[in-house]
């Protein structure tokens, strides 16, 4: 009896994207990071009800959107989970516009921060303020990075669905800072923020193992590369005079 034809490559990695686009997988996941940002962002809405004359608009501006992105993505993911592909494509015009809006509101509160430099600042507290700053802009350029190709694979579902999610993941650090500092948990914030969003990060790649029994390509290379530059940008830039130069160049 004839031995079946070897399959070929191309065969192979039709099969295997195949495997990742099966089935939405992502719909419950998105809904445990709406909790969590819902969650961090609380003592934010505490003081907005007891102070609010002493919080600026672009900070109320910049929560409400970022507060909006989360809400989206949970429905875009829980659409594809019931099928209704139509409506999810049209509201991803929406998620246009909520990102140019987070451009802009990210982008007046980054300027704020580079151009707040005060000398009697002590070597400590300086330290702080630089990789705060190197994590915001981190974070600013990673998620434009990743939403772009986003849409720009928005046809290709197993690439779309992954860069959108981690995209969404770059802005849980910011969230986490909300109340990692503020003394609740008995935790060094720092610590307590890392530890988080690499639990975070490292939730879908463990989906993936779990469901396909493998990972998918766009989380081995991303994921490596979001951790690794975040520890360089906020670990190793404010000690240098170049990081501190670019945090504060006004």
């Amino acid at each position: 009896m004839d031995s079946l034809p070897p399959a070929s490559t191309a065969d192979l990695n039709k099969a295997k994207k195949s495997q990742f686009i099966a089935q939405p997988i992502y719909g419950g996941f998105s809904l445990l990071l709406l909790v969590v940002i819902f969650i961090t962002m609380l003592p934010h809405y505490f003081k907005l009800s007891t102070a609010p004359a002493s919080v600026p608009t672009s900070f109320v501006v910049h929560g409400v959107v970022y507060l909006a992105w989360f809400v989206v993505f949970a429905i875009q993911s829980n659409l594809v989970f019931l099928k209704k592909t139509a409506v999810h494509k049209q509201l991803g015009y929406c998620s246009l516009v909520l990102l140019a809006a987070l451009i802009i509101s990210g982008s007046q509160i980054l300027y704020g921060a580079m151009s707040a430099y005060n000398p009697n600042w002590d070597a400590g507290f300086l330290y702080s303020r630089i990789s705060l700053i190197w994590g915001v802009l981190h974070t600013f350029i990673a998620f434009i990075i990743l939403c772009s190709l986003g849409f720009f694979y928005r046809k290709q579902l197993h690439l779309h669905k992954r860069f959108m999610l981690m995209a969404t993941l770059t802005m849980i650090p910011a969230s986490i800072t909300r109340i990692a500092f503020i003394g609740v948990i008995p935790i060094d914030g720092t610590l307590l923020t890392l530890l988080t969003t690499y639990i975070l990060w490292l939730t879908p790649v463990v989906i993936d193992r779990l469901r396909f029994n493998a990972v998918h390509s766009v989380f081995k290379w991303g994921v490596p590369i979001y951790l690794v530059t975040q520890i360089f940008c906020i670990g190793f830039m404010p000690t240098t005079g170049l990081g501190r130069a670019i945090a504060f160049p006004f």
